[in-house]
């Protein structure tokens, strides 16, 4: 008798301290994204990434495109900190690795230099100067492939492995930013118009002058009205001149401003 009251007691206690238990645990509340960050992100490759950073980070209500590009700039910042501390220690845990220190100093100084380019983008770049604001930020993108192709060929520590990592999301932060500040430097303020990164081979080409000068400078296709100066084909036929891009490239005139010398590529050269 006595041992199933100590059964019922104990499976009584148990009850209780699980109740309890569960009426303690927090509620947690997913902060809802602005909808200004999504329609910013819209403007990057990796917009998932551009999302969640965005979100998760301090970024005030009903922020100015400006603003929020400011925002993106900073964690990509704060992360490249992270980047160089991290490259560090694997310096610091090299001394008998000849390649990996090689590697590691490399990054320290090419970190050092996309730090630098980064605040040079916001210092420098905006909001004035876009055109000097998107060169800088290109430039601290690069700097961070460079040390990622130089640890790529030493990475047989988890410690190299956990850096290369966690510079790989800097990197597609830095890219997110930079695709933000070429949007904003194409669009303006207008971020409904604002889209993923592209290229002359997308149909996208920009016209030279400044937002009030020429508006919006997205017009897709190809410039219309273009008359071919020389022609590039796989066998120099079919009226195409020449054989090589080069070749074609050397006839160009020197100092001839105001005009456009178009070389056209035959497609199945492209294709070769």
């Amino acid at each position: 008798m006595a041992s199933i009251l100590s059964f019922c007691l104990l499976l009584f206690l148990s009850l209780s301290i699980t109740t309890e238990t569960n009426c303690e645990q927090p509620t947690e509340h997913k902060r809802a994204t602005q909808p200004e960050i999504v329609q910013a992100c819209k403007a990057t490759r990796f917009q998932d990434t551009c999302v969640s950073s965005m979100s998760n980070s301090n970024v005030p209500k009903n922020e100015t495109p400006l603003q929020i590009i400011r925002s993106a700039i900073s964690i990509s910042e704060a992360n490249l900190k992270t980047d160089q501390s991290m490259v560090k220690s694997i310096l610091d845990t090299s001394k008998d690795n000849a390649n990996r220190t090689r590697a590691a100093k490399t990054c320290v100084e090419t970190l050092e230099n996309s730090q630098y380019r980064i605040t040079r983008t916001t210092e420098d770049g905006l909001p004035g100067n876009t055109k000097n604001a998107r060169a800088w930020m290109s430039a601290a993108l690069l700097y961070q492939n460079v040390c990622l192709g130089q640890l790529k060929y030493v990475n047989d520590t988890s410690l190299t492995n956990q850096t290369m990592s966690f510079l790989n999301a800097t990197a597609s932060l830095t890219s997110n930013a930079l695709s933000m500040i070429v949007s904003y430097d194409v669009f303006g303020n207008d971020t409904k118009s604002w889209g993923p990164p592209q290229t002359e081979r997308d149909g996208f080409w920009e016209i030279s002058g400044t937002v009030e000068e020429v508006g919006l400078r997205y017009r897709g296709g190809f410039p219309p009205n273009l008359t071919t100066d020389v022609m590039v084909s796989m066998d120099g036929n079919d009226g195409g001149c020449y054989k090589t891009v080069q070749e074609a490239v050397n006839t160009a005139p020197d100092n001839e401003w105001g005009r456009r010398y178009v070389i056209r590529i035959k497609e199945e050269f492209m294709r070769r």
